[in-house]
């Protein structure tokens, strides 16, 4: 600057308490995804805290024009540009658990020819019809990656192999990673 500089570091007081604020609003934005993916680890006792999770929801107008959707969570953020959209070939009618099956099917035979990278999550809007639906289509494709049901009306969580869901609180950050990621 040329001339002599001077820093302060507030001890006391209202320039103590902006500091620390400032400190942790720091912390929650650029430390929020690292915690949740940590969080999501932790309650649903995966080995590796999830980086990647695409989730999936079908959608139909009284059993027409049915359609699914994926989206795609990188780092704790939307990957828009990785969203895709199925329109329903083979089930028929309002058959949720046989359209879950088409697109899990049709997006990972995909990803697997492609030698593509998989998600470390996959996540699907639903219950335990849906997650079984899920899971046999990627048993089929010999491919191991964890899945979960997230059921809307409780915000239950189903695991596989477990006939009860999972207990998250519903203000618990986890479950609101997970209501997050199914609502988007």
């Amino acid at each position: 600057k040329g001339r002599k500089v001077t820093v302060t570091v507030p001890k006391l007081g209202a320039k103590r308490r902006l500091l620390e604020l400032v400190k942790k609003n720091i912390e929650a934005l650029h430390l929020r995804d690292e915690a949740r993916s940590l969080d999501l680890q932790e309650a649903l006792g995966l080995d590796t805290p999830p980086s990647v999770i695409e989730c999936f929801d079908i959608s139909h107008i009284s059993g027409t024009l049915v359609v699914g959707s994926m989206i795609r969570f990188a780092n704790g953020r939307p990957d828009k540009k990785n969203y895709r959209r199925y329109r329903i070939r083979e089930a028929m009618g309002i058959d949720d658990p046989a359209a879950i099956a088409e697109v899990v099917r049709r997006r990972y035979r995909r990803l697997k020819a492609e030698e593509a990278s998989l998600p470390d999550l996959i996540l699907v809007d639903g219950g335990k019809t849906q997650l079984s639906a899920a899971m046999t289509e990627l048993r089929s494709l010999q491919l191991n990656i964890p899945v979960f049901a997230l059921a809307k009306k409780k915000e239950e969580v189903y695991a596989p192999g477990r006939a009860h869901p999972l207990i998250l609180g519903r203000k618990e950050k986890s479950s609101l990673y997970l209501q997050e990621i199914r609502d988007e």
